[in-house]
């Protein structure tokens, strides 16, 4: 197994639904495998003469093993010709490290987890299992799990190390119940759904205004978008900040984006979002004064139209529809917002071009830090039943040699092109890649060398140089399917002014307002969550509408305590309290 430097790089981890599980250490069962045991007894001699066998130890076994498996995958799962659960390069990978696959059942991925439940239940049930949420809690207290601190300490690899530290730890910290450690982070990546501005800069240019840094400036640029027709179409039809009004936490149109801008963080997904402020815990949208000067801001822009009227009934795909045809100019969403609406209103104005900033500031220099909170999507464990508990960890070192380190071309097309890294039994795909691909692409643009692009940068360099080169034309082929895949990739990974150019400079700067709280919700706050988000989602609404005046935000947040605000509030500070270093 080969040693390589980390790379750095990500992508937002697809949570897949196959279900692994380990029986005890093992003889493999005579069915077929000798091909794949020659190819073991190959590699284990070929191991001894390079003399590594430290290496052997951390990614497989001097003996075989028997790996029992279930399959839970979506059925139109698309397979590469020849190809089944129980025959494919991933099998044939583990066979050369002595680790053999026996496939138990086969289910479809809407019945994988139930699957997973009723062996549990039974008492015979996977050795290694991919968990999420409350369920790896209960897992980890009732005994179904194991402690595997020490055996990650001893076997785990420095590459393993890396992963699991390359969201700053966050996804590990979440890891421990009652400080120790029960599962590893399949980690996403973080970064990816860091929230920040995309709009209009050809509208900018028509309006004579710059890019606004801070929220006066953007309420005068989103003015000016609805009053000073800025597509020249000589009708009323445009105007400035498209905000989702259907949950206070939203990719397309967030406003829980907008509040960022004031150093407030008033919902996320399905669960709380807790900061530190003043050295002590508190819910997001507890920054009372915060809250309310945005929420005056937001006012003043629906009255003067700087925001649509209906905006409270928009959600994620309307949001999108509306900046992707052109009627508003300002919108908030992670790096990948302006994929799908570049390469549409490109098509009705060529010289259109959407541009990504930094959130604007809302209480002056500083305030505005966009959220950053854990991206781990699932948890991997072991059984307390497993003779070999440190089978998982061997099983990571070596996914995440293979798909965080993949050394050509040919080994990206034979262990993860083609949804291929689904068979893996750990897929822990690389959490930064994208940050990667936006480095090595952005710089083969600017060059043209592409000598450093593994083969996915190559795909995305060469659809994104087809973009430039059509522009280029006396009529630009904007239509084109690979000219329309360029748009949207450029506006991620080679525009200047994309998507992870601002990532990048959010990096450089530590400008984040990272999540005081990154451990899974607790059962009271998954209870509680759903009543107090509704109750926070028409408050907002209702004041920006002016149904409500400003002041009425403070009493919202004494009935936000008493309906259980306080206990979970609590609940994040002791965990804050507990996991400060």
């Amino acid at each position: 197994m080969r040693k390589k430097e980390f790379k750095k790089v990500m992508t937002a981890i697809l949570a897949g639904a196959m279900v692994c599980s380990l029986a005890a250490c093992g003889e493999p069962k005579a069915n077929g495998d000798d091909k794949a045991t020659a190819a073991a007894s190959s590699e284990k001699v070929e191991k001894e003469e390079q003399g590594t066998p430290e290496e052997k130890d951390l990614y497989g076994f001097s003996e075989p093993v028997t790996v029992k498996i279930g399959w839970a995958e979506s059925p139109d799962f698309q397979f590469r010709e020849g190809e089944t659960p129980e025959d494919n390069e991933w099998v044939d990978l583990y066979a050369k490290h002595n680790i053999f696959q026996e496939l138990i059942y086969k289910v479809d991925a809407s019945q994988g987890g139930a699957k997973l439940a009723n062996a549990i239940t039974s008492g015979n049930y996977p050795d290694i299992i991919l968990t999420q949420g409350s369920e790896y809690i209960n897992y980890a207290k009732t005994g179904v799990i194991a402690d595997i601190s020490d055996v990650f300490e001893e076997y785990a690899s420095d590459e393993l190390r890396e992963y699991v530290e390359s969201d700053g730890g966050i996804g590990m910290t979440s890891a421990k119940v009652d400080g120790k450690l029960y599962g590893i982070p399949l980690l996403g990546n973080s970064y990816d759904a860091v929230m920040m501005m995309f709009i209009r800069q050809d509208w900018l240019d028509k309006v004579g205004m710059q890019v606004p840094k801070t929220m006066e400036e953007l309420h005068e640029v989103a003015k000016a978008f609805t009053e000073k027709d800025p597509d020249g179409n000589g009708k009323n039809d445009t105007y400035g900040l498209a905000l989702n009004g259907k949950g206070v936490f939203a990719s397309n149109g967030g406003i829980q984006a907008f509040f960022e801008g004031y150093g407030a963080m008033p919902g996320y997904g399905s669960s709380f979002t807790f900061i530190e402020k003043d050295g002590e815990v508190i819910w997001g949208g507890a920054a009372a004064d915060e809250m309310k000067a945005g929420l005056t801001l937001l006012h003043e822009m629906y009255l003067d139209g700087s925001i649509a009227k209906d905006f409270g009934v928009m959600d994620n795909d309307r949001v999108t529809e509306e900046f992707s045809s052109g009627r508003c100019g300002i919108m908030f969403a992670p790096m990948w917002g302006a994929m799908g609406p570049s390469a549409s209103v490109i098509k009705s104005d060529i010289n259109a071009h959407i541009i990504a900033a930094q959130i604007p500031d809302g209480m002056g220099e500083g305030s505005a830090k966009p959220w950053f909170t854990n991206a781990t999507s699932g948890y991997y464990a072991v059984s307390s039943k497993c003779e070999h508990p440190e089978v998982l960890i061997k099983l990571l070192n070596l996914s995440v040699d293979v798909m965080c380190h993949t050394e050509s071309d040919e080994e990206f097309a034979t262990y993860i092109a083609d949804s291929e890294w689904k068979f893996s039994l750990t897929r822990t795909l690389e959490p930064l890649k994208n940050l990667d691909n936006y480095y090595k692409e952005s710089k083969a643009l600017e060059t043209g060398d592409i000598s450093e692009l593994n083969a996915e940068q190559k795909s995305d360099y060469s659809r994104m140089k087809a973009f430039l080169e059509t522009m280029k034309t006396d009529n630009p082929d904007v239509e084109n399917e690979e000219v329309q895949s360029g748009i949207g990739l450029y506006s991620v990974f080679g525009d200047p002014q994309g998507g992870y150019a601002v990532i990048d400079s959010i990096i450089k700067e530590d400008n984040k307002n990272v999540s005081a709280y990154n451990a899974i919700p607790t059962d009271t706050m998954v209870e509680k969550f759903p009543t107090l988000d509704k109750l926070a989602m028409e408050t907002i609404v209702k004041i920006i509408t002016g149904d409500a005046p400003v002041d009425s935000y403070d009493q919202f947040l004494e009935n936000w305590y008493k309906l259980g605000g306080e206990g979970v509030t609590a609940e994040a500070q002791a965990w804050y309290d507990a996991n400060q270093n």
